[in-house]
């Protein structure tokens, strides 16, 4: 069990550092992540925002052995969606816990 465990860890982190490099990689600064007392929070600009939208990146997310990632990745496309139909839009969300038992917040913004 801690195999398939370290193995969903594992994958989540190479999801996580796969999206900042992706996003960071047109522009410098492009994802924001702020500390937050027990989490972290991450801004993705109006670009990054349209990226997730037009590649629905948050089906590659879904798809990691992690148990929040369907729903994680789900509600990324979902509030990418809302904040896309806005040039200023953009999505910022808030993850807390261990890695094994995550919960946060998203947000669609205009």
């Amino acid at each position: 069990m801690r195999v398939v465990r370290a193995l969903a860890i594992g994958a989540l982190i190479a999801g996580a550092a796969s999206i900042s490099t992706a996003l960071g990689a047109g522009s410098a600064g492009a994802v924001a992540f702020t500390p937050v007392p027990g989490g972290v929070q991450v801004d993705l600009t109006p670009g990054d925002t349209q990226w997730v939208h037009q590649t629905h990146f948050g089906q590659v997310l879904a798809g990691l052995p992690h148990p929040s990632a369907s729903s994680f990745g789900e509600a990324l496309d979902s509030a990418a969606d809302m904040s896309a139909q806005y040039p200023s839009g953009r999505v910022v969300f808030t993850v807390y816990g261990p890695l094994d038992k995550l919960n946060g917040t998203m947000l669609a913004l205009q």
